[in-house]
């Protein structure tokens, strides 16, 4: 997969758990999964950083 795919990839898995956390979310999360997707989505925008970093 290029540097690009893989940064898009990584940009819809941060939108996708965003969207997670939204207003217009099926269900309330619990503090639990919440945390947990908010470390999910850290993650992964230290993934996109450090790809960013290397196309440098």
């Amino acid at each position: 997969m290029s540097q690009i795919s893989e940064l898009k990839a990584s940009v819809e898995e941060i939108l996708n758990a965003l969207h997670r956390l939204g207003p217009n979310r099926v269900v309330a999360l619990s503090t639990h999964k919440t945390k947990a997707l908010i470390a999910e989505i850290e993650g992964h925008a230290r993934q996109v950083a450090k790809q960013l970093d290397a196309m440098e």
